[in-house]
């Protein structure tokens, strides 16, 4: 009983110490939140707005939510919405300002640092759950992601927990449960909805499970394949909803960037080491060295005690497999990484809980043999990791405090301008032309919409088609003085067009850090148009009967209506309006245009589909409605139906797009002996679409 006692006992203490390095940890990095409050810039603002965003549409803000789950989904169409859903439940609970919002990464430090010590407790015992933790909480990187308003700590978290449960439950050992098998698929649920990246760890290792799952009994394996189930299906909504988005944003976001940046190829010498240098300012010095030694000299012992008669299949005894599952993930992750085209220090992320738990068994090991050979307490290793993290470039952080808080930060100055002009509830877009980390439209619109403001922002500017618009319709412009930012050079074309043009004033000037100055411009109230964008909506809906040609006006168009009506006010008005002529005209073509054109830009293929019927019906000679209608139908994964429409439209309406379209919906359903005239239909359908843009071209 006295034993018994004990064990808790040191239980109480093990956990109570971790939850002490975690709150030290916050008031760390609070102390960076609220005395040095940076304007964040591009992606830690599109994060915040994300957050936002699903704060409002599920009501945590006391607005009107998302009128169903669609809309809901809207929110998320390029990354998954489950961080920027926690995100706005703590920006609902702790307020909108970015130090405020901030603190969803104490509880995803938390959730990060907690789970990091449960797995150093399975795999060694507390001392290694202890180290664990300090590495974490002492890491340079780390630090740098708690006080950087981005997605990494929370898929740092996800994976972390991730990596944990399934690896106890492929454990032959203690594995195999019911129980463990629910948290391991909520977890792996859990890390493929805050990030895409989790997928650099998730599949390899649920291969390594597959492969084990032929070793291991029948109720494993029907364990296995209810877990891949169950995530195929909690994945499944998102992705069938924003699927055409995710994969184009992906390819941007992995290999036009990549391009862009000009990152190595990825079988270059230079690719494959990319991440290495960066190993030792992740963890510090001193963390790097101890822990990489430790880990080095316990190999040099192992050889040393190496058996002949040792075999390979032997690491996955239940002796070696906890530190096998380590082994092969951290091995697999980082080479996943690796060959990934686009390259950054922060894309590491995935390693960081394993890489930790190696380092941590090097630092063990360091204290088992001050113990056994010197007899020195090893505990002084504990304060090693806190030595590391004030002799590491992250202190630099605090030294720099006075410059950073007297640092001047324009955007919220602006907005209040703006705000101060707006009648209540008024929906405004304010033209950004530069983009530098202090101004630019993702920081424009999160302190536009903070409080329940209406102010968006958008970035024109990019190509010179954007000057007449912008000279016309827009209200409230930012401009700089000075360097522009990650524009190109065609945004000082427009910048000079404006102040240059006497249709705007300007209001009031803002300094910047280094030379030049931003400047707030205002349309005179003699000079107003307004923007009946909503009359030239149905005009180019219409021109939808024409083909590629119509198709290219529109959003070559809409793309720039998009930016200066970022609220996109003209679509209750299209909308209004033909619905009300379909009620006493059902045969109305130019409202069903309208509002199949309207179901498309709102990803909304099945009420597409409708309009487009009846399109077909009443425009029987024409084949574009039947074209729209094959690709929406095959947009929202219905191939079979995409391919009878193809095929009755082009028995109707000889033609070469509905034919490839045919030929390519046919090949989706299973129809791979149409791969055959895929190949002819598809080249013969682009030449005929360049063909039909050649007005455009001249």
């Amino acid at each position: 009983m006295l034993i018994k006692k004990n064990i808790n006992h040191s239980k109480y203490i093990f956990w109570i110490s971790i939850l002490f390095i975690w709150i030290l940890s916050t008031i760390t990095d609070r102390i960076w939140w609220n005395l040095y409050s940076i304007t964040p810039s591009w992606d830690q603002a599109d994060y915040l707005n994300s957050a936002l965003d699903h704060a409002r549409a599920l009501s945590f803000l006391g607005a009107d939510g998302a009128s169903d789950f669609n809309s809901l989904l809207d929110k998320s169409p390029k990354i998954p919405p489950l961080a920027s859903i926690i995100n706005g439940a703590v920006i609902a609970f702790a307020g909108d300002a970015p130090h405020q919002a901030a603190w969803s990464l104490s509880f995803w430090n938390g959730f990060f640092i907690f789970n990091i010590a449960s797995w150093g407790l399975y795999l060694s015992g507390k001392k290694l759950g202890l180290f664990c933790v300090l590495i974490s909480a002492c890491s340079p990187f780390l630090f740098i992601l708690r006080t950087d308003y981005v997605l990494e700590l929370p898929l740092i978290s996800a994976i972390t927990f991730y990596l944990f449960h399934l690896g106890r439950w492929s454990d032959k050992s203690i594995g195999g449960k019911w129980i463990q098998l629910i948290i391991a698929t909520f977890a792996c649920s859990f890390s493929l909805l805050i990030k895409q990246s989790s997928l650099l760890v998730i599949i390899p290792s649920l291969l390594f499970v597959f492969v084990l799952s032929f070793k291991r009994d029948k109720k494993f394996r029907l364990q296995f394949l209810c877990l891949v189930l169950i995530n195929i299906l909690a994945i499944l909504p998102w992705f069938f909803h924003n699927w055409i988005m995710i994969l184009s944003g992906t390819y941007r976001a992995v290999f036009e960037s990549a391009a862009i940046e000009g990152d190595p190829s990825i079988l270059g010498f230079k690719s494959i080491f990319w991440y290495f240098p960066y190993l030792d300012n992740q963890f510090g010095s001193i963390i790097f060295f101890f822990g990489l030694s430790g880990i080095l000299f316990a190999f040099l012992t192992y050889l040393r005690s190496f058996r002949s008669q040792a075999r390979l299949v032997d690491i996955f005894n239940e002796n070696n497999y906890k530190w096998t599952w380590i082994y092969f993930n951290l091995i697999t992750c980082w080479t996943f990484t690796t060959f990934i085209p686009n390259k950054d220090e922060r894309y590491i992320a995935c390693t960081i809980p394993l890489i930790i738990l190696l380092l941590a068994l090097g630092f063990s090991k360091w204290s088992d043999w001050l113990d056994t050979y010197f007899k020195f307490n090893s505990y002084i290793l504990l304060f090693i990791p806190a030595v590391s993290f004030l002799f590491s470039n992250s202190i630099n952080k605090f030294n720099t405090l006075q410059n950073i808080s007297s640092k001047y930060y324009p955007v919220e100055d602006i907005l209040s301008i703006v705000r101060s002009d707006q009648t209540i509830d008024k929906k405004e877009t304010v033209i950004v032309v530069p983009s530098t980390p202090e101004i630019n439209q993702h920081n424009v619109s999160y302190f536009g919409r903070m409080q329940g403001g209406n102010i968006l922002g958008r970035q024109l500017g990019q190509s010179l088609l954007h000057i007449e618009p912008v000279l016309k319709y827009s209200n409230w412009i930012i401009l700089a003085d000075g360097d522009q930012g990650s524009v190109p050079s065609n945004s000082l074309v427009l910048d000079k067009a404006i102040r240059d043009s006497s249709l705007f004033i300007q209001v009031q000037e803002f300094p910047r850090e280094k030379e030049g100055s931003y400047t707030l411009w205002k349309r005179r109230s003699s000079s107003f148009n307004p923007n009946e964008f909503h009359n030239r909506f149905i005009e180019l809906a219409k021109g939808m009967e024409k083909g590629p040609l119509g198709i290219k006006l529109i959003f070559d168009e809409i793309e720039i209506e998009h930016m200066l009506d970022g609220h996109l006010k003209y679509q209750s008005i299209v909308r209004d309006k033909a619905l009300s002529k379909i009620s006493s005209d059902p045969e109305n073509v130019e409202s069903l245009w309208s509002l199949s054109l309207l179901k498309i830009l709102s990803n909304r293929p099945y009420e597409a589909d409708i309009y487009l019927r009846n399109l077909e019906i009443l425009l029987p000679n024409n084949p574009w409605p039947s074209a729209y209608r094959t690709i929406v139908n095959f947009a929202s994964w219905n191939p079979w139906k995409a391919s009878l429409i193809a095929d009755r439209a082009n028995k109707r309406n000889p033609n070469y797009f509905l034919k490839s379209l045919s030929d390519i919906s046919a090949i989706f359903r299973g129809s791979f002996w149409r791969l055959k005239s895929a190949l002819n239909s598809v080249p013969n359908a682009i030449k005929s679409v360049d063909e039909s843009l050649k007005p455009i071209e001249k």
